[in-house]
């Protein structure tokens, strides 16, 4: 007769060698201390840090009766325009995080279940706070657990992910009209080759008059200015640096399609966002069946349902979900592998954000298989790479997927306090 034997979780984990002592930075504990007192989270903090003039960054924490410590990000969720934006934020956070009060960091689904659907219903500020809690749980079982994010996720598919820079927010010099100086694109495009950056991304478009307002004349002379200055960038950066541009939904698909043949001899990586995909899903399948370029766009569009009809009719090259406005780690993942599903349609997260984010991002995108590149927000601020510990690092225009527990950083509080709001 065979001897039946019960194996206490603790005791399986022990005899399975899964019980070393593990730890990021402060966040060190032993994981036997687990078997005695369920691991909660059990308090919220929020850290702002000042940017620029384009937005702040916000990063949580979570924190835990156990003393470790989950991070994630809610930059982006408002305009600096907003009014109230910061105070609805704040409010969000709150109310989502009574989701998670005294849970385990563990119960991510149960997170989703019960907020998911609040946050949608609410709009993107909403969104965002949710995600950076979704962010932050992940966080926290990697760092309990002793190991990467994306060992949660099925393991990781790559050891480093290609980045592009994008030099739009660092490119703010203007002319008399208002414009900003070509030059001035030309300059960051050039020091962000000399960072090792092998893609660069810029929205020349973003000085356009808005098209209802504006006579023949002057959206032509607009158009000739955004035309001339994606010349000059590829000029500046040579024939094989990657060149991606980001439209920001200032044309219609007449002229998108029309813009878009003008700079065929750029030889573009992309041609992002004519017009705004969400809204118009038909017209933007006609623009990208026109352009022999690819085409990209769905940085703001929240969770699954949202890219549904621009997955299923293709109507997209490039999905760009927004780790902080599509819902999250796990709602990311189940955006990227319909996409996968639906055609091989290729993801490259929206980006355009802090470190955190960029951490976040970077656990999802290793395991994905339809991943192409990944956003990094080029010349912000000089001390950007230093708010996290370790220390964000680019090679070579690769950022390096980290063996380290959970997203793999905690943050850098002395650089956090100079820099807080």
């Amino acid at each position: 007769m065979i001897e039946k034997k019960t194996i206490k979780r603790r005791n399986f984990l022990a005899s399975a060698g899964l019980l070393p002592v593990f730890g990021l930075g402060d966040f060190a504990v032993k994981r036997q201390d687990f078997a005695n007192e369920k691991l909660l989270i059990t308090a919220l903090n929020v850290h702002e840090v000042k940017v620029n003039a384009r937005g702040n960054w916000f990063f949580i924490e979570l924190k835990t009766n156990k003393g470790i410590t989950g991070l994630g990000e809610a930059s982006q969720g408002f305009t600096a325009a907003m009014p109230g934006g910061k105070a609805q934020l704040l409010s969000d956070l709150s109310a989502f995080f009574e989701l998670v009060k005294n849970e385990s960091p563990f119960a991510v689904e149960q997170f989703r279940q019960r907020g998911l659907q609040k946050a949608a219903k609410s709009g993107k500020v909403a969104i965002t706070a949710f995600s950076a809690i979704e962010q932050a749980l992940w966080d926290l079982n990697g760092k309990a657990l002793g190991i990467p994010v994306y060992d949660l996720l099925g393991g990781k598919l790559r050891e480093k992910l290609k980045v592009y820079a994008n030099i739009n927010r660092a490119t703010n010099e203007r002319d008399a009209s208002g414009r900003r100086l070509i030059t001035s694109f030309q300059a960051n495009a050039e020091s962000a080759l000399k960072s090792g950056f092998k893609a660069v991304k810029l929205a020349p478009f973003d000085d356009m008059k808005p098209l209802k307002s504006a006579d023949q004349k002057q959206i032509e002379s607009d158009i000739d200015y955004a035309v001339n200055c994606v010349e000059a960038v590829r000029k500046t950066i040579g024939p094989d640096t990657d060149l991606l541009i980001d439209v920001h939904s200032h044309l219609n698909k007449a002229l998108a399609i029309a813009t878009a043949k003008r700079l065929e001899a750029s030889k573009l990586y992309w041609f992002e966002e004519a017009i705004d995909p969400e809204k118009n899903p038909g017209d933007t399948k006609e623009i990208t069946d026109a352009i022999t370029q690819g085409s990209a766009g769905g940085e703001s569009i929240f969770g699954r349902q949202g890219f549904e009809t621009l997955i299923n009719t293709r109507a997209l090259d490039i999905i760009m979900p927004d780790v902080k406005h599509c819902g999250g780690i796990q709602e990311l993942r189940f955006i990227a592998a319909h996409a996968e599903t639906a055609g091989n349609i290729s993801v490259a997260p929206h980006n355009p954000s802090g470190p955190v984010s960029t951490a976040a991002s970077v656990q999802v995108c290793a395991t994905i298989p339809n991943f192409s590149i990944l956003e990094y927000a080029f010349g912000e601020v000089p001390w950007r790479a230093e708010v996290i510990k370790p220390a964000e690092k680019f090679v070579d225009g690769y950022i390096h997927v980290p063996d380290t527990p959970g997203l793999g950083h905690e943050l850098n509080f002395e650089l956090i306090k100079k820099y807080a709001v």
